[in-house]
């Protein structure tokens, strides 16, 4: 398996296009003149945003076609492996941004505690992961439905090996040290499709989003 192919595939839009609604939400809390690093940055589309606020933005992928896109986006990307120990030194960062990843990481305790070392003190973590108790999910389940959750990694997969929902993704941040800024969503879908769909719910009640978007200070 190609994961340069296959993340490129799975995520169209969601990963690969700067307008989309969970990137616009979570813009403000990267915030400008840091140092950014963004683990499984893909083809640094995302990461090309922050460089715009005014960021230097570090980028790691197990790709080396996406490392090299990321590049020409004015990444400083490099490939790399998140079940292993990160490439960099401790305290190096000022923001890690996880998007869209820690639902893919076998093991999510060590990446945690990887990102929790290479940030400095009061270094921030913005994390975004699909929600499994999200609206759409939750009446899917109502008329026994799958609630999107893959049990292969064919047809429509985009390679989740664990899925959160609020209580466990604040509970997996305590653990590793971090305190909780922030806790938001990007839409609450009322059909599967996501054709009907609020942005404003998602802010009023971010445990219905279609996903969770977290700001987190490392103690």
């Amino acid at each position: 398996m190609d994961p340069y192919d296959f993340n490129t595939r799975a995520y169209p839009r969601s990963r690969c296009a700067g307008d989309d609604i969970r990137i616009r939400r979570l813009l403000p809390l990267i915030g400008t003149g840091r140092t950014i690093l963004d683990v499984g940055c893909l083809d640094g589309t995302v990461a090309a945003e922050f460089i715009r606020l005014g960021n230097t933005v570090h980028g790691l992928d197990a790709a080396a076609p996406a490392v090299e896109a990321a590049r020409r986006r004015g990444v400083e990307a490099r490939v790399g492996n998140l079940e292993e120990p990160l490439p960099y030194e401790d305290g190096r960062f000022d923001t890690v941004f996880a998007g869209e990843i820690i639902e893919h990481v076998f093991n999510i305790d060590g990446l945690m505690a990887e990102i929790r070392r290479v940030l400095r003190p009061g270094g921030r973590l913005v994390a975004t992961t699909p929600n499994l108790a999200a609206l759409g999910r939750r009446l899917l389940l109502l008329v026994n439905r799958n609630p999107n959750v893959e049990i292969s990694f064919t047809g429509d997969a985009a390679g989740h090996i664990r899925y959160f929902v609020r209580h466990t993704l604040c509970e997996l941040l305590a653990r590793h040290g971090f305190r909780l800024l922030t806790l938001t969503a990007d839409v609450v879908n009322f059909n599967a499709a996501g054709t009907l769909r609020s942005a404003w719910l998602a802010r009023a009640a971010p445990t219905l989003g279609r996903c969770l978007i977290v700001e987190a200070e490392r103690g």
